[in-house]
Formats: C-alpha cells, sequence, structure tokens
C-alpha cells in the first residue's frame, strides 16, 4: 500500500509520530510525507528534518503563514505523486483552506484516480464566504472518506452536508515519553503543584484559572505555566494584584521534545478553555501526555474536553471559576483521588489514545477505503474497528 500523506506540521519525527506508528506498525505501508520547510508550532519556528522510517519531502509555503491560507509550492506535491504513484493520499487540511483546494488539484491533474482521505479537526460550524465555501463542497465531493478527531468534529462534518465516512481517529500520545516517572521529581516540600500547559491565547481560561486560584488563597499549592502568548501579560498583572505571583513558575514556549519531563513535576493539570467565536477545544492534546504521565485532569466543558478526559479527571462548567475552585480543593487535598484518576488516565491512554492504537485505527480506515466497498459497509465497519 503505498501512501502520501501531505501535511504541513509534521516537520520532525516528534511532530509525525501518527506516521511513524503507521509506518512501524504496518510494513506493508509505502509511506512517503510532504510538509513545510518551516513552521510556527506551539508558538517556536520549527525546521523540517528527515525520517528514519520513511522519505519526507518538504515545500515552501506562499500567500500567507494563517494555516488555512498558505500554499504550497507545487513541485514537491507533484513530484511525489509522479514518483510515488501513491495508491491513497492523506490531505491533513481542512477541506475550505488553500492548501487543500491546491493539493486536490494537483491530484486531478497528477493521480485523478486515486482516493483521497483528509483529516479535520474544524468543530465550530462556521458558513465561510466565497470563494471558501466552494473549495469546502469541492472537496467534500472530491475525498472518498474524513477522519475526525473528536464526535464535535463529526457534528460539524455532518451539519454541513458530507455523507461520507468520517470515523474518529483521534490524535495520539508516545506512551514511551509521557509515562509516569518510578522516581518522582516533583518537590518534597508536600506542596501541591498545579499545571496549564498550552499557547496563552484569549479563550484558553486562564483568567478563569487565575480567579480560581484567588478563591484558593488560604491552600496550599504552586502553579507552574508552561508556553507563552499574548494573554499572558493580563494574566501577570491579575496574578500579582490577587498577590499570587511568588507562587507561580512560568517557562515560557518549550519545543515540543522537552515538554516531558515537565509533567513529572505536576500535581494536576488544568484545561481550562472556553467557547468563543474562533475557539471550541477540538481535542487537548495536552490531556492525554498528563494522563499517559500519570497526572490527573481538570478541563472544562469546552468542545471536546469531556470526550477525551472519559472517567479520568474532573469536569467543570466553562468560565465557572466557583467550580474550577471547587475541583482544584478536592484534587489537592485529596491525594487517593489524584492516584485514582492516575492509574485511570493512563489506563485509558493505552486503550484509547497510543499512537499504536491511532495507527490502527488509520490502517483499517486506508485498507478499506482501497477496498472499494459501499459507504453503507465501509461505515458500518469503521464504528466496529473504532
Amino acid at each position: 500500500m503505498r501512501v502520501l500523506r501531505v501535511a504541513h506540521s509534521s516537520l520532525t519525527p516528534a511532530l509525525r509520530q501518527r506516521e511513524r506508528a503507521l509506518a512501524r506498525c504496518y510494513p506493508d505501508v509505502d509511506l512517503q510525507v510532504v510538509t513545510t520547510e518551516r513552521w510556527r508550532e506551539a508558538e517556536m519556528e520549527v525546521e523540517a528534518t528527515a525520517d528514519d522510517l520513511f522519505r519526507v519531502r518538504t515545500a515552501r509555503s506562499y500567500l500567507s503563514k494563517h494555516i488555512q491560507l498558505f500554499a504550497y509550492d507545487p513541485r514537491p506535491i507533484t513530484k511525489a505523486l509522479r514518483e510515488h504513484q501513491p495508491h491513497l493520499i492523506d490531505l491533513s487540511h481542512e477541506p475550505y483552506s488553500v492548501a487543500c483546494a491546491e493539493a486536490l488539484t494537483l491530484c486531478s491533474w497528477f493521480a485523478p484516480q486515486v482516493p483521497i482521505v483528509i483529516q479535520t479537526n474544524q468543530n465550530i460550524h462556521h458558513n465561510y464566504p466565497p470563494p471558501f465555501n466552494w473549495l469546502e463542497q469541492r472537496a467534500f465531493r472530491r475525498v472518498a472518506a474524513a477522519y475526525a478527531c473528536s464526535e464535535t468534529v463529526c457534528e460539524v462534518l455532518r451539519a454541513k452536508g458530507f455523507d461520507k465516512p468520517a470515523p474518529i481517529v483521534p490524535f495520539g500520545v508516545n506512551t514511551d515519553d509521557f509515562r509516569p516517572p518510578k522516581e518522582l521529581r516533583r518537590p518534597s516540600d508536600g506542596v501541591p503543584t498545579i499545571s496549564f500547559v498550552g499557547r496563552m491565547l484569549p479563550g484558553k481560561g486562564l483568567n478563569v484559572l487565575v480567579e480560581a486560584l484567588g478563591k484558593l488563597r488560604s491552600e496550599s499549592w504552586r502553579l507552574l505555566l508552561i508556553g507563552d502568548g499574548p494573554e499572558w501579560e493580563g494574566c501577570n498583572k491579575r496574578l500579582v494584584d490577587l498577590g499570587l505571583r511568588d507562587r507561580v513558575q512560568v517557562t515560557g514556549a518549550i519545543r515540543y521534545d522537552l515538554v516531558p519531563p515537565y509533567f513529572h513535576q505536576m500535581d494536576v493539570l488544568v484545561i481550562p478553555t472556553e467557547t468563543t467565536e474562533r475557539i471550541r477545544e477540538q481535542f487537548g492534546r495536552v490531556i492525554v501526555e498528563a494522563m499517559a504521565s500519570g497526572v490527573p485532569v481538570i478541563g472544562s466543558t469546552c468542545g471536546a474536553i469531556p470526550e477525551v478526559i472519559g472517567d479520568a479527571g474532573l469536569v467543570f462548567p466553562e468560565g465557572d471559576a466557583d467550580a474550577l475552585a471547587n475541583s482544584l480543593r478536592r484534587m489537592i487535598s485529596d491525594r487517593e483521588l489524584r492516584e485514582r484518576f492516575a492509574r485511570v488516565g493512563r489506563a485509558r491512554v493505552e486503550q484509547c489514545y497510543s499512537w499504536d492504537q491511532v495507527a490502527h485505527k488509520t490502517y483499517e480506515l486506508f485498507r478499506q477505503v482501497l477496498s472499494g466497498r459501499s459507504e453503507s459497509t465501509l461505515g458500518s465497519k469503521l464504528e466496529l474497528a473504532a
């Protein structure tokens, strides 16, 4: 099975673990990847590197630095289509994006009979203006299937009229890199560490977390913030106003492959995202990283957060600082509860979110698309595989 994957952020082995798991678990997959020469991931510029499991081709990006508006230099994609002659093409781009439209056009010229699947993560229902709505409907007509990272994404696909197979193939986690340490590296003073990991953007709920911590002044805790972004300045000012700044450690943006050890310093991770016109949590990869590391999670009701956490943590109504404060108080005061959630979370990750499990679901989708079965049969089989 020759597969060509076009994915703008599959720049390094650490960022292309989906592809590496597929190649590692299924030797019959002859995979090639086209990615950008460089991209900004988690507030850091990342340069593309080679891979030891498959060929990686790089293409310059043009027109824009926005994920939905940029275009590739078409030559590396064209060359890959001609030389690799894929049996299946896997696009990691939203159906309304310029890059998706470009890739579909190149496929229509150089691989018109090859089936295409598309990975989509958009879980906010937007009615796009022309030409983006035209590009979206064109993509829906051309692709054989789509796969989504969560149920909220599937809901948007169906609401927009996509009636082809759309199984859930989630993001995964490296269960070896992220795992509970044999010896805890957390401070020995008994003070629990509450943490936030991610981009500090409007809608990520940092303000809610700070207000909740303000209600826990009398409790013993410290705060570890990993990330950077425009919300940090206001967050920092509010921490100072509340007299909490001396309890806070801020790392700034951290390169992805350097993040795992930081989870060993945490007692609980908080994902306080709020729904906005532009933000609704699509999956929350940091959730599965925390669970894999043996860190219990408290998350809001925003988007896919409750779906991903399952029974492995606590969920509070988004935007409700009082409810978050109550959840934090319960978690940091009850070590037995934290340990139970740590066990349940690790088991949930191994069962649902390891990269091997993601590779299995991806392979089943590819195999069944290539089998040419009817949509109804494919849909039922995919549900069983999931």
